[in-house]
């Protein structure tokens, strides 16, 4: 079942009747009203099926080449997917996993290549931004028979939900990262402890607080907000988190299944204001067209950003630079603005089985041995992404620490990027529009109103 998405995002509630309607379109464990309200018949205790842990996989007789597409190999991550690859091929010895590394920027469209060419792996990555595409082409495997009712009720249900699809499962939901606030403690201890801002007004007031010229020199060295000013879907995706974080959007799905656009919403206005007035007031280090995630988790590490928005995965990042910040680091909960409820999205992603893929018993068996809890625990360590599996979530390593901040973000509502087919050139508007809106020579309103334009033409070129 999809289920469509407003601007205040999903509760859990919503998410959990949500799963329960997939799980009956795909055949899954229903239950009817009267069986459910008669006294249960006494039965012998039967031993709990394993739904989580699976370190025996079944193995191939003959040798055997699993290739999965992933961007993950290439970043801090790769470690510990590699390691699973590894401990797999060793529970097998016939078989071979193959990564095809393509960076994260370049995956939906790659993807779309390799879908075209009909040369898709045995599984690849899945990002929600590549659903719609997905979807389109048709290049998935619905999860849920392959899986099993029982193996599926071990997902977290946002995670499960966000997955699914008219009743089907694209991906196995792996690890999310939840958006927030990261900002240094350190730093921010040194500036007086600013409250945390509720607001973007107040987001950029304590930015304006954190920058500072910590050497005396006379030229400011700190800035309270480390970027991501990059036309690209790393940049587009914070610039989206504001945007819905101040009550707009940049294009839905309406209740009559109709797209429409969200330009012109205060909403996003606020962003491209935002966006504007932190280089205006200086808030940002210089450069800031050409800071890409990595260039801003850099910043954050060498303490030349003191603010960024992102998920918990960049802890891992940011350490992996300076481990001298082990201990130095948080997040804290989106500010909003418009009376907004805060949001998130999850960051979800997992791997998906290529409907033309020719080993899909054993990438079934490989996402159950890959989502087994140790090797959960190992991505957290490693990224300080937050685990999909309810087991695995429920370990100390997870809930306590650094990433507390982050798990709180998931109390708010939940938002993913709409199923278009066109979403790609929804999210290249958003970044021409803030790339716009740094350079200062038109007013935010002016980018939004050619925004909006833009966002029509798309749409109607696409019915």
């Amino acid at each position: 079942m999809q289920l469509t998405r407003n601007r205040f995002g999903l509760s859990r509630k919503a998410v959990a009747t949500g799963i329960a309607a997939a799980l009956l379109i795909s055949g899954v464990g229903s239950i009817s009203a009267q069986a459910a309200s008669k006294k249960p018949a006494k039965k012998k205790p039967v031993a709990a099926k394993e739904i989580y842990d699976f370190y025996t996989p079944k193995c191939p007789k003959n040798a055997t080449t699993l290739k999965i597409a992933t961007p993950i190999i290439l970043e801090v991550g790769g470690q510990a997917e590699q390691k699973i690859a590894d401990d797999f091929m060793k529970a097998c010895p016939n078989v071979k996993v193959e990564f095809i590394a393509i960076p994260s920027n370049d995956l939906p469209q790659k993807l779309t290549t390799m879908a075209i060419g009909g040369n898709m792996p045995d599984m690849y990555v899945h990002f929600t931004s590549f659903t719609g595409k997905a979807l389109q082409m048709r290049v998935f495997e619905d999860l849920i028979p392959l899986l099993g009712k029982d193996y599926v009720s071990g997902w977290d249900p946002m995670f499960f939900e966000e997955s699914v699809i008219n009743g089907k499962m694209i991906f196995a939901p792996w690890v999310g990262i939840p958006t927030g606030i990261l900002y240094r403690k350190d730093l921010w201890a040194a500036a007086g402890n600013p409250a945390f801002p509720k607001t973007w007004d107040e987001f950029l007031a304590v930015a304006k607080k954190l920058t500072v010229d910590t050497d005396k020199d006379g030229k400011i060295d700190q800035y309270g907000w480390a970027i991501v000013g990059t036309p690209n879907g790393s940049g587009q995706g914070r610039f989206s988190q504001v945007v819905r974080n101040s009550g707009g959007y940049n294009y839905r799905e309406t209740a009559a299944g109709k797209w429409e656009s969200g330009a012109m919403t205060k909403g996003y206005l606020d962003a491209l204001t935002l966006y504007q007035n932190a280089v205006k007031e200086g808030v940002v280090p210089p450069g800031y067209t050409t800071t890409g995630y990595p260039e801003a988790s850099a910043q954050v590490a060498n303490g030349k950003g003191v603010m960024m928005v992102t998920g918990p995965h960049s802890l891992g990042i940011v350490m992996k630079t300076n481990p001298s910040l082990a201990g130095k680091l948080a997040g804290f909960p989106m500010p909003t603005n418009n009376g907004a409820k805060p949001v998130t999205t999850l960051g979800n992603l997992g791997y998906a089985i290529s409907k033309s893929g020719k080993n899909k018993p054993l990438s079934v068996e490989y996402i159950k041995f890959q989502l087994s809890t140790k090797y959960q625990l190992l991505y957290n360590e490693v990224e300080w992404r937050l685990p999909s599996r309810l087991k695995a979530q429920k370990d100390k390593q997870v809930t306590g620490g650094m990433a507390e901040g982050f798990v709180a973000a998931l109390k708010g509502g939940l938002w993913t990027e709409p199923t278009a087919g066109f979403n790609g050139s929804i999210v290249k508007v958003d970044y021409e529009a803030y790339s716009e809106a740094f350079q200062g020579k038109k007013t935010p309103e002016q980018i939004q109103k050619e925004a909006d334009a833009k966002i029509k033409k798309i749409i109607a070129d696409n019915s």
